[in-house]
């Protein structure tokens, strides 16, 4: 009898290296930063359309069950696991009070052979490798697909982010601000600014540093423009921490995205979720108390970003991540230790997380990253994936 294929395999390709090249008409010029190969030029990732199936379903699911847990954190009020400042936790309940519309995240998720999902976490405030996701890997799909072993790819994010803006219901000028040193950011902000663009918006970028303020119009361009809407990508609790953040409250900016989703992007949301759904197939058990997990656990920082801080217990080889400087301090959560199933390559073993990405509501396609540690990073790579 024939066995059923794995609901994901990584399979070697001729390498392409020049691939990237081509892809940088794409905005797709970061493919390798201090001369790491980020995109990965000689293999892909094969998914079954079942697995792909159970991904979808599973992020739908997701989000329904972090809609809930978030509406019981507001109405609880208490926000000392999320490491919220007092200014945070306001903007959070004048945001969850006035449902303002939300634009994208992304869950990451550990897919095993058989097809058994589980939660990591979900990036509800400034995911990345969005353009990689979207754009990038579409292309490589479509370049050559007879040499890609699948015949589809799990990829309508283009379609839907287009289709999800008007439902934002912001004014015609929208202004997107990044840091300026930052180059795959930069590229993410501007490919999301031809998103607005084709469904009707006109689109500005603009240095988050050099956004400033005005008495009356609040906060503005250099040249004095208000910023009626403004997509960031930055945090919120970075700007609450910045000599501006007493402002915040002051202003009448639509950010994107709102502050309410500080509350699904904290690590401590995974507790909640632990508490309110116990046991449930999709979730990995979650605590502020490290007793309460059994076994080996990975503390994760509350306000946590990249992958840094990783603190993991239990387990014979230390895959703990170094502290970024400059993250707020923030209670540690613990989660079950789950590690990444291995995917052998040349050089030995890849750990690759599904990145499902949603618009709105709605899952919408795959990205996926791997490294050569258990625990992801901003230093690990982009594999483009098919579906079998």
């Amino acid at each position: 009898m024939a066995h059923p294929p794995p609901a994901i395999a990584r399979h070697r390709l001729p390498r392409d290296d020049a691939f990237p090249r081509r892809a940088e008409a794409l905005g797709f010029t970061f493919h390798a930063p201090d001369d790491r190969e980020y995109w990965t030029r000689d293999a892909c990732y094969a998914l079954t359309d079942r697995a792909v199936a159970s991904l979808e379903a599973a992020a739908r699911e997701l989000d329904a069950m972090i809609g809930a847990a978030v509406d019981a954190v507001v109405r609880r009020g208490d926000y000392a696991a999320f490491g919220f400042t007092d200014r945070l936790a306001a903007l959070v309940e004048a945001s969850h009070r006035a449902a303002e519309p939300s634009l994208y995240g992304r869950f990451d998720f550990r897919l095993a052979p058989d097809g058994a999902i589980k939660l990591f976490e979900f990036n509800a405030e400034t995911p990345a490798a969005l353009l990689e996701a979207a754009v990038v890997q579409l292309a490589w799909f479509e370049e050559a697909p007879a040499a890609r072993l699948g015949s589809d790819q799990w990829n309508r994010i283009d379609d839907a982010l287009v289709a999800r803006w008007p439902a934002l219901r912001l004014p015609p000028l929208v202004h997107f601000a990044a840091e300026h040193h930052r180059e795959d950011e930069v590229a993410q902000v501007a490919y999301l600014m031809a998103t607005a663009r084709a469904a009707g918006h006109e689109a500005a970028f603009l240095p988050v540093e050099e956004i400033s303020w005005q008495e009356g119009p609040g906060f503005v361009t250099p040249a004095g423009t208000p910023l009626r809407a403004c997509f960031k990508l930055y945090p919120w609790d970075w700007l609450d921490a910045e000599e501006g953040g007493r402002l915040l409250p002051l202003g009448r900016t639509r950010w994107i995205e709102p502050a309410r989703r500080m509350v699904a992007a904290n690590k401590a949301i995974l507790v909640t979720l632990w508490e309110m759904f116990p046991g449930h197939p999709l979730l990995l058990p979650a605590a502020l108390d490290r007793a309460a997990i059994d076994g080996p656990a990975i503390g994760k920082p509350a306000l946590g970003l990249e992958g840094h801080g990783m603190r993991v217990e239990g387990v014979a080889e230390d895959v703990s991540t170094d502290i970024a400087e400059g993250l707020p301090p923030s209670p540690t959560i613990w989660q079950a230790w789950s590690p990444l199933p291995g995917h052998a390559t040349p050089q030995g073993d890849a750990f690759p997380v599904m990145g499902v990405w949603m618009v709105g509501n709605e899952p919408c396609g795959l990205g996926i990253r791997e490294g050569d540690e258990l625990v992801t990073t901003l230093e690990d790579r982009f594999v483009p994936h098919v579906v079998l």
